[in-house]
């Protein structure tokens, strides 16, 4: 008899003919649309893999930045995926911590997007540094504890740690394990972007960066992008009809789009607050660097893809009352999740565009220049690739019910629904599936 493992409630053939003809059959039985999303994201990892591997060694120069100009869209993507976990943990804390019903549906999705988007980061940033092993054994045999990055380090480090716990004992059924770590998870989630931030706040000569208004801004930055991201998974949850849709419909889709009502607004205010206070505050060379996000070379990305797409059209589809709907709540989450991406870009970028110093003779008048580089951009690519792989995968064979609640009538996994002869958009996504299942016979409803 082959050897087995056990994979979430499957068991799978260790046996490599079995496995392939257990692989083809579970192919098969997936619907059309879905074959061809794992299709796409399979291109985004081929394009990733290829900038990793030009990107690995350190002696070929291919990222676009420059002295002038030295963190790319590397940096950005690690701080955009560093800081959505943390928003991940923070919104999904009302339910895991504070108790609150409405957010409970959140649980199992939250701690999983977050482990991946942690991971994630610490892929890019290992791409970024070359050899990452250096950092690992610098931090722990020579500390700094006064460096924010020598923090940095650490407490992000901890904080994959307790995620890692809190996965475990949610799949694992170890109640008091999962609720002392999700507690735990829950003030990382705080500190862990804060000391972010205060990598970017302590830079005297970066005067849109330094600061303490730094540190606040990317925890609601973080808070933005935890939102939104659970947006977009929540209601193609709905849409699709996955575990935990009803409870998902009746209680975490009206609790996200109130949740995203307050962060945008609370983000407009912000943003306006930051642009008044760099004009005029009278700081040395931060009225620069924000003029020329206003109306200098950074202001087409800053009006239309940070203050129009990320904020003023998803807050207007989740406050008219006509576009109270899971559609317009997708849309909305995406087109937000997609503006603190742009703000990211934004923050990083304008941190740099205006000379620190003409010392090094390097710099353009009168802005710096950047443009990333095809391999930075791949790698990019192949990251959100990654990320959304791995996570299509846990949804497929992970068991996603709610390890506390009500044992509602739901859909167990992609590709093995139960009926629904009332819900045309269902049969029609879903078309019946003859075909036998290639793990055993279906399972059960909760």
């Amino acid at each position: 008899m082959a050897p087995t493992v056990t994979v979430g409630e499957r068991t799978v053939t260790l046996s490599p003919r079995l496995a392939w003809r257990a692989f083809r059959a579970d192919v098969a039985s997936m619907p059309r649309a879905l074959r061809l999303w794992f299709a796409f994201l399979l291109v985004l990892l081929a394009i990733g893999a290829v900038g990793a591997l030009f990107s690995i060694n350190p002696g070929d120069e291919v990222f676009g930045t420059r002295p002038s100009f030295e963190w790319g869209i590397l940096i950005t993507a690690y701080v955009f995926f560093a800081i959505t976990t943390s928003g991940l943990c923070l919104a999904s804390s009302l339910g895991t911590v504070f108790g609150i019903e409405r957010f409970r549906p959140l649980e199992k999705r939250h701690a999983l997007l977050a482990l991946l988007s942690l991971i994630t980061a610490f892929g890019i940033i290992a791409l970024d540094l070359h050899y990452p092993v250096r950092l690992v054994f610098g931090a722990v045999l020579s500390p700094s504890p006064l460096s924010p990055m020598w923090w940095m380090g650490v407490l992000y480090g901890g904080y994959l740690f307790l995620l890692m716990i809190e996965v475990w004992s949610m799949f694992r059924g170890h109640e008091r394990i999962h609720n002392f770590s999700c507690l735990l998870a829950s003030f990382m989630a705080i500190l862990a972007p804060s000391t972010l931030g205060a990598v970017f706040g302590v830079l005297a000569a970066r005067p849109y960066w330094h600061g303490s208004f730094t540190p606040p801004s990317l925890l609601m930055a973080a808070l933005l992008a935890g939102i939104s991201l659970l947006g977009v998974v929540f209601a193609c949850v709905v849409r699709f009809r996955l575990t935990g849709w009803q409870r998902a419909a009746d209680l975490a889709v009206p609790g996200l789009r109130v949740l995203l009502t307050i962060a945008l607004f609370t983000a407009l205010l912000v943003i306006g607050w930051q642009v008044l206070t760099s004009l005029y505050g009278g700081v040395p060379g931060l009225a620069d660097a924000m003029w020329a996000m206003v109306i200098g070379p950074l202001a087409p990305t800053f009006w239309i893809g940070k203050v129009l797409v990320g904020l003023l059209i998803p807050l207007a589809l989740v406050v008219l009352p006509r576009f109270y709907t899971v559609k317009a709540l997708f849309v909305a989450s995406a087109l937000t999740f997609a503006g603190v991406f742009v703000d990211r870009v934004l923050f990083v970028n304008a941190g740099q565009v205006v000379s620190s110093t003409s010392s090094a003779g390097v710099a353009t008048f009168p802005y710096n220049e950047y443009v990333p580089s095809l391999v930075e951009i791949s790698v990019v690519i192949g990251a959100f690739g990654f990320f959304a792989f791995a996570y299509t995968l846990c949804e497929r064979y992970l068991d996603m019910s709610e390890h506390t609640g009500d044992h509602l009538p739901v859909l167990s996994r992609w590709g093995r629904h139960d009926p629904h002869p009332d819900d045309d958009a269902h049969r029609a996504y879903h078309p019946p599936q003859h075909a036998p299942h290639a793990h055993g016979p279906a399972p059960a409803e909760h």
